[in-house]
């Protein structure tokens, strides 16, 4: 038997907001992402903000039936005390009716006018 106070320390350690909510987290391109409709999903890129640069939308247009929710940088909390640790980018999207989107993205330093240092394509099919 699990003593009490430990039970509710472990329901305490998990992040109800993803438990709950259903989301699902890509990191992955290659992997075509199918979600439904009303849901709710996060693409996660590594990035790190300390050297200027950060992954940067580019086509509004091809989302489709995707929404942009949410954008926020985290970085680990294993290296939040070392200075120039990177982190990763989670752009969270609702998936708003059915429909087929693309998220592109390009990772650059915005106030440069140079080639982007690297780009990505997520396909997305919402049913």
């Amino acid at each position: 038997m699990i003593p009490r106070s430990s039970a509710l320390a472990f329901l305490l350690a998990v992040p109800i907001s993803s438990a709950c909510s259903g989301d699902r987290t890509f990191d992955d391109p290659s992997q075509p992402i199918e979600v439904r409709a009303g849901s709710d999903f996060t693409i996660a890129l590594e990035s790190n903000r300390s050297t200027g640069y950060q992954w940067v939308l580019v086509d509004s247009a091809a989302l489709g039936p995707l929404r942009l929710v949410d954008t926020r940088y985290e970085v680990p909390r294993r290296n939040r005390d070392r200075n120039g640790a990177g982190g990763a980018e989670r752009w969270t999207f609702r998936a708003a009716s059915a429909g087929e989107g693309v998220v592109s993205l390009v990772y650059v330093r915005p106030w440069e006018k140079e080639i982007p240092s690297d780009t990505t394509r997520f396909r997305a099919t919402v049913r």
